[in-house]
Order: C-alpha cells, then sequence, then structure tokens
C-alpha cells in the first residue's frame, strides 16, 4: 500500500531564515515559495526525488499549524507516503476502524493532491498521511 514518501512536511518559525539555511548548507533553492492568506502559512516547498519537502512558517498562531509550534517547538510536522487510489485507501482504513479527518475522509491540497489523514488516537499516537497525485 505504501509505495513512496510523497512529502515532508516541516513547521518552522521563520521560512525565510530557513530557506537562506537550507541554501547555504545543503545549495538548495526552492522549487517554490508560496503564501496563504486563507490558510495562515507560509510554505517553502523542495523536491527531492520523488519527494516534496514542505516547509511552512504559520502565520496565524491560533491555527492548528500555529498551535503545533507553539506546543512542540520546529520540526517535523507529518510525513506522507503516496498511494494509489487514496480513495479506496480512505475506504479500507475506514472499515477497518480507524477514525479518519475530514469529510470521507479524503482532502485536497492547495498542491493538487488528495489525502487523507488517520486520527492519531486509531493508529498509536502516530498522525499518518497517505497521499496520491
Amino acid at each position: 500500500m505504501l509505495n513512496f514518501v510523497h512529502h515532508v512536511h516541516y513547521v518552522v518559525r521563520d521560512r525565510d531564515a530557513m530557506v537562506a539555511y537550507m541554501e547555504k548548507n545543503f545549495g538548495m533553492k526552492p522549487t517554490k515559495l508560496e503564501v496563504h492568506e486563507d490558510r495562515g502559512m507560509k510554505d517553502a516547498l523542495y523536491k527531492v526525488g520523488p519527494t516534496l519537502i514542505e516547509i511552512t512558517e504559520p502565520l496565524d498562531p491560533k491555527s492548528g499549524i500555529g498551535q503545533h509550534l507553539a506546543q512542540n517547538g520546529p520540526g517535523v510536522y507529518h510525513v506522507s507516503w503516496g498511494v494509489a487510489n487514496v480513495r479506496q485507501v480512505a475506504r479500507d482504513l475506514a472499515a477497518k476502524g480507524n477514525k479518519l479527518r475530514g469529510q470521507g475522509g479524503v482532502t485536497q491540497s492547495p498542491r493538487g493532491y488528495s489525502s487523507v489523514n488517520i486520527e492519531p488516537a486509531s493508529s498509536q499516537g502516530i498522525w499518518f498521511q497517505l497521499s496520491e497525485g
């Protein structure tokens, strides 16, 4: 079912400082810089083989990702695994007793991929995200 690491999502206090760090230390420039005012975040995106690295600075400390940063500090927010047919995966996971986040379990990313998120209470405390596209 899990085919590859789709993306690794980091949360940071300062996206632009992290962009400078990535370039200085790893010679990497982001493939895209984005600001999502409606979602309250600034992102830097990097491609490493088939894997996307998302670095996010929350703009709203009251948002979910802002609260995560306040409680846990900077670091990995989640890892998403690439799957085929995410809608079928969502149905299969729900049938196995997993509680899924969102309506019907499948959400759409602003970057065009679809994801299903398993509530950590269903998965031994780990946030599993599975993505397609």
